[in-house]
């Protein structure tokens, strides 16, 4: 870890930037006369009126799995360290879970090493076809945000979970501020409702970055 003196200039040097930037944006809309909506991945798609009659609200995606995640066969896409991998395998009975992520080598040996885990190192939307069509209870989707790759995720993901099951997508956010980069996952899961999937579950974050749970 780098010392103080460092981190603070890096600090001092990031405020700087983003003091620049909101000039350059509000530059931007004096010519433009219109918002930045460049800054957005893809055109925001609003859902349809009646896809929130049945939908709960968690304080967090803990309390939203433990609630909505039943069955015994579920899927994590995008894993990283597999944290989450952990709790999922300590809170619910699970027969197998699939874990799908690019680089299998950096999930906690742990959870590589658990019986039930079925790792799929590589592409997660083309391992997803691999796995047998309504064979999932569930699949949770926290692989790649760009629209595209949160759609290639979500289309083969919704094939591999059985109907009446569930689809969870983290990080429900237009953009994330963390990164200063745009997500596509708000397009992705509106448009999804839209096709007649129901919102059953949002679940909060004091950091922005919701959970959405859609009933296949």
């Amino acid at each position: 870890m780098a010392d103080e003196a460092t981190i603070n200039a890096l600090r001092e040097a990031t405020m700087a930037k983003l003091v620049a930037f909101r000039e350059a944006l509000k530059a931007y809309k004096r010519a433009a006369k219109q918002p930045p909506m460049f800054l957005h991945e893809k055109k925001p798609v609003k859902m349809r009126d009646d896809a929130l009659e049945n939908c709960r609200v968690f304080s967090d995606r803990f309390q939203m799995m433990r609630a909505m995640a039943t069955g015994d066969v579920g899927a994590e896409v995008g894993v990283q360290r597999g944290d989450f991998s952990r709790f999922l395998l300590d809170e619910f009975s699970l027969k197998t879970l699939h874990l799908l992520d690019m680089s299998i080598p950096q999930i906690r040996p742990d959870v590589r090493s658990d019986p039930r885990v079925s790792l799929h190192g590589g592409d997660s939307s083309t391992n997803l076809k691999k796995i047998a069509p309504g064979s999932l209870d569930w699949a949770y989707i926290d692989g790649d945000h760009s629209y595209i790759g949160a759609m290639k995720d979500s289309r083969a993901a919704k094939v591999a979970v059985k109907p009446g099951g569930v689809l969870f997508f983290n990080d429900y956010t237009m953009w994330s501020p963390g990164e200063a980069i745009p997500y596509g996952v708000v397009a992705v899961v509106n448009e999804m409702v839209n096709e007649g999937h129901d919102m059953i579950a949002i679940a909060l974050s004091p950091t922005g970055y919701f959970d959405v749970a859609l009933r296949r």
